[in-house]
């Protein structure tokens, strides 16, 4: 037997046979990972031929990340290795195949996957290890890969297939197109043909995650995204129903806790209503998979809100998705985005509401087109929809193969990018000795300088730490209400520090906390926050600060309340300074701490429990002086922050999590209810 520190013990490889090795290298999360899904398809199918299954052996799936020697000490005598590369594992790829091919030349090394140029030429003079790329799906050109390898080194004529001339040591790339085999179930499922069987059993200490597909192809054609070009198929195929149910029984009865999905547009097929009720009926019977993740389809529709709805009955969703990217309309036709009406967007935002199911909407900061004020003016539009969960704003990211990194669309919209240090949020912090990775980060365009960039990563930050982690959300809508003011003007009063100089200090503290994460990114290095005390995770740059001001809420809500009254103060409005102080109250028992609340009850003169109870439902309450009682309740983390940070964050807040239960009562009796979602 082959040993190794962290490996199972892998069997001697047969000698008669060439051995080969899969290298899909998934991300760790806090002792997760995926099962390799690309390369166990493309194993499964390869062995459906004689000459594969007669001449080659495949040695154990290398299936997360980990430090090269590790990764290198799994190979013994390789003759192909192949491997699945993405943005997260790009140079740990390029690093363990340049090594192979140093320690054995005669092996032949196979790239695939999005982050692979469908034209190789640069990349193969850029990384002379390289022998041959595929573009697009792999399954059919992997394995007439390896039946050619038997009789020669040269793959000319292969359709989807680029390779390295060994007479010339140059590229030849190859522009034929493979044609798509419509029935998707002639590739193997892995999981049902027993591939991570041996891989499961021999890593006890890993909880695995599953990803399947119920189908390929995305009509869309968004300029940032893979599926928008470089997927090359806008025609969907599907596996057979009996094939998708197959694989999520395998995953119910392996007692798999999170599935993700990779369809491109869950819900926009009338079958997706079946494939989630037959989740639903799975774990019922099985008690898994307890999420289950998707993308949702872009045009949201009367089908995706009553799968939403059924999935949040059962407790199946991790956050519907109604994404927007952008509320500019130049943006939009810049990146071929079709969004849904507004209208019906906002109707579908109560209508979740009103069943208290979490919904989280995405933007994109850095888009060609986006100017400053229209970006302001999309997270007014936006927070005015009555978006009650989570907004997600990220920062533009340049993938390979998708028009948006056209090198004519580059200087068309004069994109300017930084090669910043890649770490996967909410992913293990990176030990010593594992290979830096990159992610291509816009931050400049030729309608939004950088300053101005700045500026609005600030906002946007800003936005996502008082509205999505609930810090101020209570307040910032009471606001609204009350005094007919935007949204956006007292998320840019934060964000600006348009207080007093000696108010605020960890609200100060919170916006020079981005201020170093944006002079990291600029200077190409990381994003991601950490620290010691919140466990072995990397944070969103909004996150960090929630963690350290819920250290002291008394401090920071008293601090808030006073910027508020400034607020008011400098916007010269006539006020109730009573009044503001119970909404802050109310928003500071809604916030969950470490510790238990020494008093879970408290009194208010005004009607906010009930008011913020229905605020954002088809049913609102105005604001006025009524006693009531707030009684909140909270899981117990007993002081411990790693706990509290996993909960709150890592697991909550995709989950509408991130506030405390709590129900209100009328101080004389009678009316009572339960408290909006978080």
């Amino acid at each position: 037997m082959i040993k190794s520190p962290n490996y199972t013990d892998i069997p001697a490889p047969n000698s008669l046979k060439r051995r080969v090795y899969l290298n899909e290298f998934n991300v760790l999360f806090d002792g997760m990972t995926y099962l390799p899904l690309v390369t166990g398809l493309l194993r499964a199918y390869a062995e459906t031929r004689p000459s594969v299954r007669e001449n080659y052996e495949f040695q154990p799936f290398l299936f997360h990340v980990d430090r090269p020697e590790e990764i290198i000490d799994q190979y013994q005598d390789p003759d192909v290795a192949a491997f699945s590369v993405s943005m997260w594992n790009e140079q740990l790829n390029l690093t363990i195949a340049q090594q192979v091919k140093e320690r054995w030349p005669n092996c032949l090394i196979v790239f695939g996957g999005a982050q692979v140029p469908h034209n190789p030429t640069d990349y193969f003079e850029k990384h002379p290890f390289i022998d041959v790329a595929v573009r697009g799906e792999g399954e059919e050109s992997f394995a007439e890969i390896m039946e050619q390898r038997l009789v020669g080194n040269t793959y000319a004529d292969m359709p989807g297939v680029s390779w390295r001339d060994p007479s010339t040591g140059k590229c030849v790339y190859g522009d034929q197109e493979r044609p798509f085999n419509r029935d998707l179930d002639v590739y193997p499922s892995p999981y049902l043909d027993g591939l991570y069987d041996e891989l499961m059993a021999g890593h006890p200490e890993l909880e695995f995650q599953a990803i399947i597909e119920t189908n390929r192809g995305c009509p869309f054609l968004c300029t940032f995204c893979y599926w928008g070009k470089g997927g090359l198929s806008r025609k969907y195929r599907h596996h057979s129903m009996e094939r998708v149910t197959g694989e999520l029984e395998w995953c119910a009865q392996n007692k798999i806790k999170y599935v993700f999905n990779a369809d491109s547009n869950f819900g926009m097929h009338k079958r997706d209503m079946d494939i989630a009720h037959l989740l639903v009926d799975l774990k019922k019977k099985y008690g898994y998979p307890e999420k289950f993740r998707t993308c949702y389809g872009k045009n949201t529709n009367e089908r995706i809100f009553e799968i939403g709805s059924l999935f949040h009955e059962h407790a199946l969703e991790k956050g519907i998705t109604l994404s927007r990217q952008s509320f500019s309309e130049l943006t939009l036709k810049n990146i071929k985005r079709d969004n849904i009406k507004l209208e019906v967007y906002t109707n579908l935002q109560k209508s979740f509401n009103d069943r208290n199911v979490p919904v989280y909407c995405e933007l994109i900061l850095g888009l060609p087109g986006e100017t400053r004020e229209t970006w302001i003016e999309g997270i007014e539009k936006l927070l005015q929809t009555g978006l009650q969960n989570q907004i997600f704003i990220y920062l533009c990211q340049m993938f390979n193969n998708t028009e948006l990194a056209d090198p004519a669309y580059i200087e068309k919209h004069g994109l300017i990018t930084r090669d910043i240090k890649l770490e996967a949020i909410h992913s293990a912090i990176p030990k010593p000795g594992w290979v830096r990775e990159i992610e291509t980060t816009v931050v400049a365009t030729n309608t939004m300088s950088v300053d101005e960039w700045r500026r609005m990563a600030l906002l946007s930050w800003t936005t996502m730490l008082i509205h999505s982690l609930k810090s101020g959300f209570f307040v910032m809508g009471y606001l609204t209400d009350r005094f007919k003011l935007l949204y956006a003007d007292f998320l840019l009063y934060l964000s600006e520090l348009q207080m007093r100089p000696n108010q605020g200090g960890m609200w100060r503290a919170a916006i020079a906390h981005f201020n170093r994460t944006l002079d990291s990114i600029l200077s190409c290095n990381a994003r991601s926050a950490q620290a010691e005390e919140y466990g072995d995770i990397l944070w969103e740059p909004e996150e960090m600060p929630l963690l350290e001001l819920t250290k002291d809420v008394d401090t920071f809500y008293a601090e808030f309340e006073e910027i508020v009254l400034q607020y008011l103060d400098d916007r010269q409005l006539d006020f109730n300074a009573d009044e503001v102080r119970e909404a802050v109250l109310y928003q500071k028992l809604m916030v969950p701490t470490r510790h238990l609340p020494a008093e879970n009850a408290a009194s208010f003169n005004y009607n906010f429990p009930e008011y913020f109870a229905k605020r954002l439902g088809k049913s609102p309450v105005a604001l006025e002086k009524s006693a009531q009682v707030l009684t909140v309740s909270q899981e117990d983390y007993e002081g411990n922050s790693a706990k509290y940070a996993k909960s709150v964050i890592l697991w909550g807040r995709k989950s509408g999590l991130l506030l405390r239960s709590a129900e209100w009562q009328s101080s004389a009796g009678g009316e009572h209810g339960l408290t909006a979602a978080g």
